[in-house]
């Protein structure tokens, strides 16, 4: 018989509490956009004094969104758009769009600028994206936006709208990952047959609200301006140490088994893929001790018990979100245990200690 539990993670200090808003003056932390605008959509929009005073206003209302949701920051974060305008000119092609979201990935001042926010205001298509990897290590924000919307007119603040879906994009541009990708439903889970629900966050999981992940991660990459390149390995911890004890005893020879959670994709849903991945065994303390855990998550497509790419593409991203622990004792007796990566890395970056413990009680 299966016996089902949610552990949460501790590791081996206490966290202090924090309060979203601190009676204590918070330093400015203050991000520079260069804002890219095609000519057409620029006269559609006024001209370029009203743009620029109607890009301020929007911006203020990013920046009050970003603060006023309830929040563990260290810092009061400001997103600005640079006076000068970079005006490109698609010449009614709304195909050549794409043509200077590309550009907008070359070298770019980081004197003058820390981001690229990518407006596309007369598009055949809506969406709004960030991707990294720019010629200077920016981020570039890209807003496509079709006809007669007004990106700054859609929404009075606090009401939903450009500035607060640009508000998500800048998470991303932080650093953040979607946390809509780690919801899984019990019907999605073979395995444990358990779903997980990520907390409420402007990440995708909830509105006005920022989530402890996303609070300690701001406050770390705070003054990073563009990410570190090795940002996505500093924030793991460097040793993760899995604990099994029976009746309060270690007990070796305990199987370990890791089931990697896939984010939605055409051909998958969110889900557990009921392959087991990885397997190991208790030691003599009753440890599985794991080291590199960036690789953990993210696989060379090579390494064995991965979803497959091709034909069809059943591994979205190429990385496991979380992962679901199945821990068996002697008795075939099972306890499981959720390790999402974004809980290992809260846990690092708010403790800063390099090892996390898990402790499994039978």
């Amino acid at each position: 018989m299966n016996i089902l539990k949610y552990l949460l993670i501790a590791c081996s200090c206490l966290i202090g509490a924090a309060h979203a808003q601190s009676p204590i003056a918070k330093d400015t932390i203050e991000y520079r956009a260069q804002v890219w605008v095609d000519k057409t959509d620029l006269e559609r929009y006024g001209g370029e004094e009203d743009f620029k005073k109607n890009l301020k206003k929007m911006f203020h209302n990013t920046t009050r969104f970003w603060n006023e949701s309830p929040n563990k920051f260290s810092h009061y974060f400001r997103f600005v758009p640079a006076e000068e305008l970079y005006v490109y000119d698609i010449q009614g092609d709304k195909n050549k769009y794409d043509e200077f979201k590309n550009k907008a990935y070359g070298p770019l001042d980081l004197s003058k600028y820390d981001f690229v926010l990518f407006l596309a205001l007369g598009a055949k298509n809506e969406g709004l994206s960030c991707g990294g990897g720019g010629a200077s290590g920016q981020s570039v924000v890209m807003c496509y936006i079709r006809e007669p919307h007004n990106i700054f007119t859609d929404a009075l603040y606090p009401n939903q709208g450009t500035y607060s879906n640009l508000g998500h994009e800048y998470g991303h541009m932080r650093g953040a990952t979607d946390l809509y990708q780690y919801m899984i439903a019990a019907e999605d889970n073979p395995v444990s047959h358990e779903k997980l629900t990520p907390p409420k966050c402007n990440m995708g999981t909830g509105y006005r609200v920022w989530s402890d992940y996303c609070s300690a991660l701001f406050n770390y990459t705070a003054k990073m301006k563009p990410l570190d390149k090795d940002l996505s390995d500093q924030v793991f911890p460097r040793k993760l140490v899995i604990k099994v004890e029976k009746n309060g005893k270690a007990k070796s020879n305990y199987t370990v088994n890791f089931y990697g959670t896939r984010a939605g994709g055409k051909y998958n849903k969110r889900d557990v893929y009921p392959k087991v991945y990885r397997t190991y065994q208790t030691d003599k303390k009753g440890k599985v001790e794991l080291t590199n855990l960036y690789k953990l998550y993210h696989p060379d497509m090579t390494d064995p018990n991965i979803p497959p790419k091709e034909p069809q593409d059943l591994f979205p991203y190429s990385y496991w979100f979380s992962f679901l622990v199945e821990v068996i004792d002697d008795a075939a007796q099972k306890k499981y245990v959720w390790l999402p990566d974004v809980e290992l890395q809260r846990q690092h970056l708010e403790t800063g200690k390099d090892v996390c413990e898990i402790k499994v009680e039978f």
